[in-house]
């Protein structure tokens, strides 16, 4: 498990819902942080360290990412999921940090 002071990416607590799958299972539900390395999201079940995922990240249009679960911890009657991003290539990594940005500036906005 990875200690949060090893973490190569600032994360950014959102709300915001997110999907992704593995095989025959899909989850679709709140992303809790985000990174340009990866994300936390809530599960109603438990994933394997190293699983391998599909991704989908909530940017306009929806972009599909790979991820391979960091972490896996029980929360409350849930789980959350740490998702670490694997192989992104330019256009993700753009959709994911302008997905960054504009949360960013919107609670910046909410400020004022």
């Amino acid at each position: 498990m990875n200690n949060i002071n090893q973490r190569q990416h600032e994360r950014f607590n959102v709300s915001l819902e997110g999907a992704f799958s593995s095989g025959s299972f899909v989850c679709s539900n709140a992303i809790v942080n985000i990174s340009l390395g990866g994300l936390c999201m809530e599960c109603g079940k438990p994933l394997e360290q190293y699983q391998e995922l599909n991704v989908i990240l909530p940017t306009r249009p929806p972009v599909k990412v790979n991820g391979r679960v960091a972490w896996c911890r029980k929360d409350g009657l849930s789980y959350q999921i740490g998702i670490k991003f694997e192989g992104l290539n330019k256009e993700q990594k753009r959709a994911v940090t302008e997905l960054i940005s504009s949360l960013f500036w919107q609670r910046a906005s909410h400020r004022s």
